[in-house]
């Protein structure tokens, strides 16, 4: 196993593309390489740098996310051999956030054979690694099926290794405890799920960590500040000295004039609170996602000598058409009433896509400050970056609190995005809590300017 750790700007996409150049340049042409990491745009980016250097990608490397690799390797082929159950399709669906909610939601897909992404880490390691109750005649074809997947796979190198869970931490470690060579890329700090796998694996092989401290984003100015949340060995460094972090008063400067005229490339707060509202991608899709999934069982109830083809076309019509209606008429149950006709839903799935395509709307309050959360500009970097500061970040940029958290990973992330120019702008509740005398000592002794009219 060989685990690097590189920080904000680091380059971990050229080096994982190296790493993945190096393998192939010494691996036979039967012997697959797998490159996986967390979202698809990720694995565009190492596509993309394959590319450059080959013109094409060599059969040999496979590119993908982690779910894809995990469901197509093991889950597709294998489950039904363990488990006797034969998953049709993968739902991306966005899972309630109660317990209970949750569970029922997952249950539902699970009677129709249809497998949650967010529970496929779990298939997968039942496969690999164990399963609570397994058997004896389990173990048996568990242990065949790695042997296979052995004699096709030289590596396996893994992209944002910080954003892997206990389960995928498991599958790391049972495939490394086989023989396969097992490559791993990420930053701890920038742990936003609160996971600390990385951290665990550093812990555990702490003679295969490679620290990359250089920084080809951030002026020197940034990583000074950066560096004081950060573990000793994982301080950046940086050629460019120049470099601009200045500090705005909310009590002297509107944000809302400051978004507005500010020229920011990244404009980013903690989470969505009072009158920030973030904008989260893939909203739209994911709305329509849910509104399918619920109209699936509905449908089945009202055809049930249906295909499950047919269901999903004809959820998948019914869903566009209720989206269409309700951005004609403003009005959810009008909406509703238009497109189901005498279709009868059960009071619960009616109330649920009621909530869903209520929440398409958008908010036009005039009050409302529309930015990102640091979630979303992970990964992203700009030349001029708004940093809304709040109380949860606040009490570790000025040193109240030192743990190993969320907050202090978003921390992180927020100081660690500007090629050039960072605006740290402070809430009034800040301000109230720490004071200005504190703030300004802290801004003078780090250099940091103080803008007191943005216009």
């Amino acid at each position: 196993m060989k685990i690097k750790i590189a920080g904000a700007g680091a380059g971990k996409t050229t080096s994982m593309a190296e790493s993945i150049i190096h393998l192939c340049s010494e691996t036979e042409e039967y012997l697959k390489i797998f490159c996986i990491t967390f979202t698809n745009s990720a694995a565009k980016c190492i596509r993309e740098k394959i590319i450059t250097h080959y013109g094409y990608i060599p059969e040999n490397i496979v590119i993908s996310t982690i779910h894809s690799f995990l469901y197509r390797e093991f889950i597709r082929p294998y489950y039904y051999l363990l488990y006797n159950k034969q998953y049709i399709r993968i739902s991306t669906i966005n899972l309630p956030e109660k317990v209970q909610y949750k569970n029922y939601a997952i249950g539902g897909l699970e009677s129709r054979n249809i497998l949650h992404q967010t529970l496929i880490p779990k298939r997968a390691k039942w496969i690999i690694v164990k399963k609570s109750n397994d058997i004896k005649a389990i173990k048996e074809k568990r242990a065949i099926i790695l042997k296979q997947f052995k004699s096709y796979c030289k590596a396996i190198c893994i992209d944002e290794a910080q954003d892997i869970d206990n389960d995928m931490l498991e599958i790391v470690i049972a495939l490394d405890r086989i023989g396969i060579p097992v490559v791993l890329m990420g930053d701890p700090k920038q742990d936003l799920n609160g996971y600390k796998c990385l951290r665990k694996l550093v812990k555990k092989y702490p003679q295969a960590t490679e620290y990359i401290t250089f920084c080809h984003r951030c002026p020197q100015k940034h990583l000074d500040l950066a560096n004081l949340i950060i573990p000793e060995k994982e301080k950046q460094h940086s050629d460019k000295q120049e470099g601009i972090i200045s500090v705005i008063f909310s009590s002297e400067n509107k944000c809302e004039e400051l978004v507005s005229n500010g020229n920011f490339d990244l404009k980013y707060i903690s989470k969505k609170q009072g009158i920030y509202e973030t904008h989260e991608n893939g909203k739209t899709e994911d709305i329509k996602e849910n509104i399918f999934e619920e109209l699936i069982v509905p449908i089945r109830e009202k055809f049930p000598n249906t295909t499950e083809l047919d269901l999903m076309r004809f959820s998948y019509y019914l869903t566009e058409k209720l989206l269409k209606n309700y951005a004609s008429l403003k009005n959810e149950k009008e909406a509703m009433k238009q497109t189901f006709g005498k279709i009868y839903l059960d009071k619960k799935v009616y109330a649920k896509i009621i909530d869903l395509i209520s929440k398409k709307t958008q908010n036009n309050r005039k009050e409302v400050i529309s930015i990102s959360s640091i979630d979303v500009i992970k990964g992203q970097e700009g030349n001029k970056c708004l940093f809304i500061l709040t109380n949860d970040l606040a009490e570790y940029m000025f040193g109240k609190k030192e743990d190993d958290t969320v907050f202090k990973n978003k921390l992180y992330v927020a100081l660690t995005r500007s090629l050039n120019e960072l605006v740290i702008y402070v809430t009034p509740e800040v301000e109230c809590k720490y004071g200005r005398d504190l703030i300004n000592s802290f801004k003078n002794f780090y250099s940091i300017s103080l803008i007191k009219n943005i216009s």
